[in-house]
């Protein structure tokens, strides 16, 4: 079964001190994730629930509302190994990037998180 991976707690907190404002389907509730997106319990206690968004999703507002494209690789030479690339968007003029992870949404966490602290 294919499943959604969302963005960690902390790059969630981090989205939304860089001006992630959307709705989404689930919310943390502290730092893990709890059902489905429910407007009455984050309008009651916004402090509280903090919106859980999509590495897809991360990574479209990252395109769309920072002008950065992401670009995920894999090593052919060393299996397991992930890293990305970054673009200015729609320029396509490449950014500095840094990292090695050993799976794909790992390296996706990571591209955004250093997005967030370093160019944005």
């Amino acid at each position: 079964m294919i499943t959604e991976d969302y963005v960690s707690f902390e790059t969630a907190k981090l989205m939304k001190e860089k001006g992630f404002n959307e709705n989404t389907d689930k919310q943390f509730d502290s730092d893990k994730i709890v059902g489905d997106y429910n407007i009455t319990d984050r309008s009651r206690n916004p402090e509280r629930y903090l919106d859980a968004p999509t590495l897809q999703m991360a990574m479209k507002w990252l395109r769309e509302e920072k002008h950065i494209f992401i670009e995920l690789l894999v090593d052919t030479m060393i299996k397991g190994a992930f890293t990305w690339r970054l673009f200015e968007y729609p320029s396509l003029e490449i950014m500095p990037y840094d990292g090695w992870e050993h799976t794909y949404e790992e390296a996706c966490e990571a591209a955004i998180k250093y997005c967030l602290e370093n160019l944005i």
